[in-house]
């Protein structure tokens, strides 16, 4: 929880738009972890990483093609250490362990198991065709 409250400070306390969605990013990939604790099945935090994380890379892509020369300043930097020493010093982040509860492994050892294995290969694949169809010569963004 403390990385939490140490990554929205962090947001809010940023000024670059990259920063922000960095942060973003990090708070998204916690509450996923929380919520995958919280529930014991990794399908809803899987759907709330794979549409929030869509939405964000666009909002990224889209920041850094309007910015792309422009630094860090030493403020976001003090923020970003403070986040990674925060992490190393608690010792109940550091020690979570998906190793030891085998729960995420009931996907592939279910009776739907090849099920899951080809909706993962289909989302793949479409996902593949999406970058495909969207190459940076047809894109929509404009080339400096």
């Amino acid at each position: 929880m403390m990385m939490v409250i140490v990554l929205s400070v962090m947001f809010l306390g940023s000024m670059q738009p990259i920063m922000m969605v960095l942060s973003l990013i990090f708070i998204l990939l916690l509450y996923s972890l929380f919520l995958y604790k919280l529930m014991v099945s990794f399908w809803y935090s899987y759907a709330l990483v794979m549409v929030m994380l869509s939405g964000v890379f666009v909002i990224f892509t889209y920041m850094a093609s309007l910015s792309p020369n422009e630094g860090f300043e030493i403020y976001s930097l003090i923020f970003l250490v403070l986040f990674m020493v925060i992490v190393f010093l608690n010792k109940k982040v550091v020690n979570i362990s998906l190793i030891s509860d085998f729960v995420s492994l009931n996907l592939w050892v279910a009776y739907l198991g090849l099920f899951s294995l080809f909706l993962v290969v289909l989302l793949l694949s479409v996902m593949v065709m999406v970058v495909w169809v969207s190459m940076k010569a047809k894109g929509a963004l404009r080339v400096f």
